[in-house]
């Protein structure tokens, strides 16, 4: 279930708008109509936010105690032929591999909540 909560996430000159939250997940979606990235750092430590882009999943981000992303999982390209597609690499620069079964329980409680497929 989508539980609104509203504020406003500013990140290295990119604003974020909450929408709500899932399960624990804060849903984001950047305010401009620009492209949009997972943000490197979080505000919160051991955060995990879903990013939203013109109302499609398009990220899933988690971050460890220090606030930096350590994880991101793809959902709006494939990678090398996957999709989606997880990267630990916050360049992007190795191949992306498939969603973990834990990973694979998670997106699909947050599409629910979100009610997207």
């Amino acid at each position: 279930m989508l539980i609104m909560k509203t504020f406003l996430l500013r990140m290295l000159g990119e604003t974020y708008v909450s929408i709500g939250m899932v399960d624990g997940i804060k849903v984001i979606e950047r305010m401009s109509g620009l492209s949009v990235s997972a943000p490197e750092y979080s505000h919160s430590p051991n955060r995990t936010y879903a990013i939203m882009q013109e109302g499609k999943l398009k990220y899933l981000a988690f971050y460890d105690s220090h606030h930096k992303q350590v994880k991101v999982i793809d959902f709006m390209h494939k990678h090398f032929g996957i999709c989606p597609h997880v990267h630990y690499n916050l360049d992007h620069s190795d191949k992306g591999i498939t969603p973990s079964e834990d990973d694979w329980t998670l997106i699909r409680k947050l599409k629910k909540g979100l009610r997207v497929k």
